[in-house]
């Protein structure tokens, strides 16, 4: 395996990134891997959290003779500009000058060129096959259907009930909270409408600054739309445990696809791609992070691809 540091220009910003190649010398099918919501890095790690989730795919696909890209979100890592004050339209048009990018190195097969996305990253990548069609499949890890608003106010009701159990000092430091704050599905209705009622890309929540321009792109889009207009073909990979997007929508996704799409549910995995025996929970994510990603998504992966390639 051998790895370079690679800088590509976006409009006016500039993004660091990684290409990732087989120990050996040819022209190799290619992933550009998009990360989900968030800051985060080539890996798709963020300041306290290292899920350094994109390497371990990368270096797994290296090692079964496929090329890869990974990046930095724009204003995170070495790469330049503003991560809070960019849209979601702005990560659209950062993926696929990527891609345009990835199309052009030496040793890359420009006719087997794939997109890697993992949940927010999912929508992305349909959007970008629009403006780049020769992309030969997608490969969604964790994709949703859902609309945005929908989804964010599940995940606040299912924090919400996670933190009221909770026991103890802890729980009722939260109860305590709750009444001085009000409960996460209360803050959660406050931004979305807070973000809906200005034109401004930043906003205040509570003691911190948010993208509100980024929410706002995301709350009007209309995932049946992309994905129903996408003929591109596709992996759509599922976990059972995730409570960030429904699982279910791998098959309702598949189901409006205009091309071919092959689906996989993986039993007892979380949104960050790992195995948890546990119930399900959001608050569980933070003990999973020293574990590995699953081996049935690099797996599926990698015989996906192959198979494609042919």
């Amino acid at each position: 395996m051998h790895e370079e540091a690679v800088r590509i220009q976006s409009g006016d910003i500039e993004l660091s990134g990684t290409l990732c190649l087989p120990g050996k010398a040819g022209r190799f099918p290619a992933v550009l891997m998009v990360h989900g919501s968030g800051a985060l890095d080539r890996n798709e790690n963020t300041r306290g959290q290292s899920l350094n989730t994109f390497n371990a795919i990368a270096h797994a696909l290296a090692d079964a003779g496929v090329a890869s890209f990974r990046y930095d979100k724009r204003g995170c890592g070495s790469s330049s500009g503003s991560f809070i004050h960019a849209g979601h339209r702005d990560l659209v048009q950062d993926a696929t000058e990527c891609l345009h990018a990835l199309a052009g190195f030496s040793n890359v097969s420009a006719d087997e060129l794939y997109i890697l996305g993992h949940s927010e990253g999912c929508i992305i990548a349909p959007q970008v096959v629009r403006q780049r069609p020769f992309v030969a499949g997608l490969i969604l890890l964790c994709p949703f259907l859902e609309d945005m608003a929908s989804i964010l106010k599940r995940q606040a009701a299912q924090l919400e009930r996670e933190l009221a159990s909770l026991r103890g000092i802890a729980g009722l430091f939260y109860k305590l909270l709750f009444a001085v704050t009000g409960s996460p599905s209360a803050s959660q209705r406050r931004l979305i409408q807070k973000v809906q009622q200005t034109q401004d890309p930043v906003v205040r929540s509570g003691l911190a600054r948010f993208p509100a321009k980024w929410l706002r792109e995301l709350l009007v889009l209309d995932a049946k739309a992309v994905f129903s207009g996408t003929t591109t073909p596709m992996i759509l990979v599922g976990a059972e445990k995730d409570l960030q997007c429904n699982p279910g929508d791998i098959n309702k996704i598949a189901a409006i696809t205009q091309g071919p799409s092959v689906t996989l549910l993986v039993k007892n995995m979380t949104h960050i791609l790992r195995l948890d025996q546990s119930p399900a929970s959001i608050l569980g994510s933070a003990r999973l992070i020293g574990q590995p990603v699953a081996r049935e998504v690099t797996d599926s992966i990698i015989q996906w691809v192959q198979a494609q390639s042919g």
